[in-house]
């Protein structure tokens, strides 16, 4: 699955790719993906929408579009799953058989394509509402990791898993990071000592931004 810095990468990619960009028409290929956003909900809030901004919260993809006439921006949550991807093709290329939404932009479609439709493409903003601080943000500190690990009796590298504790890390990097700290994965949260919090928070930026830079 996708994590914080695959999901960075994409943003960035997609970011000026889309910026200005105008929807002319939605196609819903994959009901499933949009929920609890109906297929007609989403048709009917992005058509002649246009893309103002891109930005990453944890896993999630926050797309901010302007409708015409409102001064209110429209928000679209994107989730990868574990094969989404998203990306834009000419409009005249043939679609892949897996696509879940194709927008039309004029020359290019933008698609979002997922072979196993465990991904998000919706309206509905609640999944990004509880996440924790963002890894790489100015919010997670060592005091604030401290605060929250001493709550937590559970194994360290479960709660590294836990959103609502600190956003985007998976398995792929809370192991990285615990090992680059020298903790064992196994070591109950609220027994790690300040120096292995010192050491993990350290290690968990470093991994997400080498990650992001590879």
């Amino acid at each position: 699955m996708p994590e914080l810095p695959e999901v960075e990468v994409l943003a960035r990619h997609l970011r000026p790719l889309l910026s200005g960009k105008r929807i002319r028409a939605v196609s819903v290929r994959r009901a499933r993906v949009l929920k609890p956003t109906s297929p007609a909900q989403l048709e009917r809030a992005l058509r002649e929408a246009s893309f103002v901004g891109l930005t990453r919260r944890g896993k999630y993809l926050v797309f901010e579009l302007k409708r015409p006439g409102s001064q209110r921006p429209l928000t679209v949550i994107g989730h990868l799953g574990m094969t989404g991807k998203m990306y834009l093709i000419p409009r005249d290329a043939p679609l892949p058989k897996h696509a879940a939404v194709v927008m039309d932009l004029g020359r290019k479609l933008f698609v979002y394509e997922d072979t196993r439709y465990f991904g998000r493409l919706t309206l509905d903003t609640s999944s990004i509402s509880q996440l924790g601080p963002e890894p790489l943000g100015k919010d997670f500190t060592t005091g604030a990791f401290a605060t929250a690990l001493s709550r937590f009796r559970q194994a360290i590298k479960v709660k590294l898993l836990d959103q609502s504790l600190v956003a985007g890390v998976g398995n792929i990097y809370a192991s990285e990071a615990l090992f680059l700290a020298r903790i064992a994965p196994q070591r109950a949260a609220n027994r790690l000592t300040q120096s292995q919090i010192q050491r993990l928070h350290k290690a968990i930026r470093q991994v997400l931004t080498e990650a992001i830079r590879s």
